[in-house]
């Protein structure tokens, strides 16, 4: 079913990594202009093209990879790099608790290594430091599996670490996983991502073929596999909270579904039945569209890899996908009938505060475009711009029903000089930003919403709500960045402010 899978080929595990994100679905990660305009660049593939003549920051693709495969039930990650490549984790133990308890998981300690490289180990080499600490977990913690992050260095170097995951897999108990998040490969941090679930595919899920996956009578009696049949796979991501899960599975149990959602979070035994599905549903398809692609191949799982359900728009698309799939089409509109009846007369009220507002959208891909349009069509915001960390295939249809065409539009991940200069020039009433942004927002004395938060609720029906009541509430009262603008000033000189965003874009010859 096009609909639901598209396609793409994503047999790469027989590697030990996977193919960047510039080759194998085309990224746009620097542009300044007008949305109309970069639609048609995307077209014609010159949006792909185009670079930085100076950038100021970026992601960093081990963050983002080991951000996912930590999360997961009983596991060791050992960072492999030299010591600055952990200072992200500092101080991230007690979020990961929290979100697991919050979501009724196992209470565990996050528990990492690092090899420390210095400069001896960048000339002779890093690999006997891993043997360390890969001995050294197994004997400690007792994990079921072992995560190697492997940094910058010694993929530059040539550190072989898969084949010492082979050498010491038979003595070890855990299971190894080598997780290749070398930031210098790709442009595109999201890539992260998808070496994250590279290595889980690879190591954590087991190889079974599409034509050798059967449900024989025997073995399995027909309630269980009824269940499988009715099964939903909500795939969730590092920035939603429990609330967002818990709103997402009232929605499809309302349908008469059986929600299920992972693989954050999820046990080495969540992850041995993850093919034990009907329908796989991304809420990101940045996030995880290479791991439903690998699904579909490897389990023939029909996968839906849509939208973002953010705001009422989105939402009722959300659900109704999910709801033709399975051949509940009334159902569906029974649900969304009596939802968007409730949420338009709870809304109504913070309609009127913020109607004619002026805002700004900033992060991530897909959640920035549902949310701007929740902003704009369900609470009749104007919408000034909104800038993208980077721009792929998966939100071209998106971008087309954001409105005006000549909305401003920045892609880029990071560069806060070149965000600020475009607050400058908009000079919005409310900035809805991701995290690390806002600080600079305020500064810039603008109201600031952060775009997404592990404790706060943003999808479904309720998160729109809650989206909503909380824009209002900023805007209450705006003395506090007001303060801060006044006492804090900004590293950025008057010429800066006057020149043009888009006399810093060139066009390189090939992108990465």
């Amino acid at each position: 079913m096009s609909k639901y899978s598209d396609g793409l080929t994503y047999g790469f595990t027989e590697s030990t990594a996977p193919p960047v994100r510039e080759t194998r679905i085309g990224v746009c990660s620097a542009y300044c202009g007008s949305c109309g305009d970069l639609i048609d660049d995307l077209v014609s593939g010159c949006a792909q093209l185009q670079a930085r003549k100076f950038a100021q920051s970026g992601g960093c693709q081990l963050t983002l990879a080991l951000g996912i495969v930590s999360s997961l039930t009983n596991v060791v990650v050992i960072i492999h790099s030299p010591l600055g490549c952990g200072s992200a984790f500092l101080g991230t133990g007690g979020m990961r608790k929290t979100m697991r308890m919050s979501k009724g998981k196992r209470d565990e300690d996050f528990v990492w290594i690092h090899t420390n490289m210095d400069e001896t180990d960048v000339v002779q080499g890093g690999i006997e430091k891993l043997r360390g600490a890969l001995l050294y977990a197994e004997k400690e913690y007792h994990p079921e599996a072992i995560i190697i992050g492997n940094g910058c260095v010694p993929g530059i170097i040539g550190d072989d670490i898969d084949s010492l995951a082979l050498e010491l897999q038979g003595s070890l108990s855990a299971k190894i996983v080598p997780v290749h998040c070398e930031g210098f490969k790709s442009r595109y941090v999201a890539s992260g991502y998808d070496a994250a679930y590279h290595g889980v595919l690879r190591h954590l899920v087991e190889p079974v073929q599409y034509n050798e996956r059967v449900l024989p009578d025997e073995g399995r009696d027909a309630m269980e596999r009824y269940r499988i049949s009715q099964t939903v796979n909500i795939f969730n991501v590092g920035s939603n909270s429990n609330s967002d899960e818990v709103e997402l599975s009232r929605l499809v149990s309302a349908l008469g579904l059986y929600p299920r959602v992972l693989p954050l979070h999820a046990s080495m035994e969540d992850l041995a039945h993850i093919g034990d599905a009907a329908l796989n549903v991304s809420i990101c398809a940045t996030h995880d569209d290479y791991l439903l692609g690998h699904l579909k191949e490897r389990f023939g799982t029909d996968y839906l890899i849509d939208t973002l359900p953010i705001g009422v728009t989105s939402t009722n698309r959300w659900i109704r996908l999910i709801a033709e799939f399975f051949h509940l089409e009334n159902e569906a509109e029974r649900l969304i009938g009596f939802e968007t009846r409730e949420l338009e007369a709870a809304l109504a009220p913070f309609r009127e505060k913020l109607a004619g507002k002026r805002c700004y959208v900033g992060g991530g891909e897909l959640r920035i475009i549902t949310t701007a349009e929740f902003f704009a069509t369900s609470l009749g915001m104007d919408l000034v711009g909104v800038k993208a960390h980077n721009i792929d295939r998966f939100v071209e249809e998106l971008l087309e029903n954001l409105h005006p065409t000549d909305l401003n539009v920045t892609v880029g991940a990071g560069q806060p000089a070149e965000e600020l200069n475009v607050l400058n020039q908009l000079k919005p009433d409310l900035y809805i930003g991701h995290s690390g942004a806002n600080g600079w927002a305020s500064r810039f004395g603008v109201p600031n919403l952060p775009l997404f938060g592990q404790s706060l609720n943003y999808m479904g029906y309720s998160g729109a709500y809650e989206l909503a009541r909380r824009a209002a509430k900023v805007l209450k009262n705006t003395n506090f960045v007001k303060n801060v603008s006044r006492n804090v000033g900004i590293p950025l000189s008057r010429v800066w402010f006057e020149q043009d965003n888009r006399e810093n874009i060139k066009e390189t010859e090939k992108a990465g």
